[in-house]
């Protein structure tokens, strides 16, 4: 499986987020890596297209099986 490091920086941060209690949403992500807001909303989209992460209608995220995988490695 072909992923960036940036990527899967992003899927680490949602595990160890959602590993914290509470949902993980977008500006969650940005506060933990120091990252701005349109840098995280870009690749959550990403993210979501290539089928890493879920993201419901009040905007928490998941990570799939594919997502784990990745960030538990």
């Amino acid at each position: 499986m072909q992923i960036r490091k940036s990527a899967e920086d992003y899927l680490e941060a949602i595990l160890v987020l959602s590993k914290q209690g509470g949902g993980v949403r977008s500006i969650d992500i940005a506060r933990e890596l120091n990252y701005s807001k349109p840098s995280v909303s870009r690749a959550i989209g990403l993210l979501k297209k290539d089928e890493y992460i879920i993201v419901d209608s009040k905007g928490y995220i998941e990570l799939t099986d594919k997502g784990a995988e990745v960030a538990n490695t």
